[in-house]
């Protein structure tokens, strides 16, 4: 016999079933069209000219800095900004959905009827959100990893898997935001406007912060810059501030934005290079 808990989750994945196929299948036609273009992309050679007429500050922004090679390819088009974004979005609406929604809705009455505490029935809720954010982040690494192999990409399956997991946690942190509007009494609306709110100004301060040396600090506060900031697609997953396999070595000569970049990322590193 299943237990409250059990079935408090199986219900929250059978209701966003529909959803949760629609954005897997949203996600992965993406990620197959995006990789689908490389090979054509390349053999034209129109990623050479593709930031050619933006300004430095303004392509590493979008993330279009290093477009002409694979896996500045893969940042520019998915990882930097489109994927972040949408399954930051499907996190925000499917957690406020299932808690603050339902609840207005009345379809919670049921649940909270059960043996099981308040608190208990909303932090199932919020699993079957990040249980659903992890069976599309598996889906769309897989889709992307086979493209990647098949198309012959120089981009590491060890980095398509750090960028895609560190995706996927920072659109857990934004269902987090949103259920924690909800825990504070809040409804659906709320959720989704402080969530969503949080997802957009993040990505702002990662993207435009790093324009300027005195808004640069700001970019630390945004979970973006957390996730995103040491280039895990060809760095790899930070670890206590040190990417798995170790840092790349630091640019030669001035660099200026990317020696920034590069000391955001690995500090340590870049000031004793510094004093080399």
């Amino acid at each position: 016999m299943s237990s409250p808990s059990s079935e408090i989750f199986r219900r929250g994945v059978q209701i966003q079933k529909r959803t949760l196929i629609a954005w897997s299948a949203a996600l992965v036609l993406l990620a197959l069209s995006v990789v689908g273009a490389w090979p054509s992309m390349e053999k034209s050679g129109a990623l050479e000219d593709f930031a050619s007429g933006v300004s430095p500050e303004m392509a590493a922004a979008f993330g279009i800095d290093q477009i002409s090679s694979a896996s500045g390819y893969l940042k520019g088009n998915l990882y930097a900004v489109l994927l972040p974004l949408l399954l930051g979005l499907m996190a925000v609406t499917a957690t406020a959905a299932l808690t603050g929604g339902d609840e207005e809705a009345g379809r919670l009455e049921l649940l909270l009827a059960l043996p099981v505490a308040r608190r208990t029935v909303f932090l199932v809720r919020f699993l079957c959100v990040a249980f659903g954010l992890a069976v599309t982040s598996v889906l769309v690494w897989l889709s992307v990893y086979g493209s990647v192999v098949s198309f012959d990409m120089d981009v590491s399956g060890g980095g398509v898997a750090a960028v895609t997991l560190t995706v996927g946690l920072l659109a857990v942190l934004h269902a987090g935001v949103a259920y924690a509007v909800v825990g504070f009494g809040l409804g659906r609306g709320p959720a989704l406007g402080v969530a969503a709110g949080v997802l957009v100004v993040g990505y702002l301060l990662h993207a435009i912060a790093p324009m300027s040396d005195s808004l640069e600090p700001l970019s630390n506060v945004s979970p973006w810059e957390w996730a995103l900031g040491g280039d895990p697609l060809v760095n790899g997953v930070p670890w206590g501030g040190v990417a798995a396999g170790g840092p790349p070595p630091p640019p030669p000569g001035g660099g200026g934005g990317r020696c920034r970049v590069y000391a955001r990322a690995y500090p340590g590193e870049a000031s004793s290079s510094a004093e080399k």
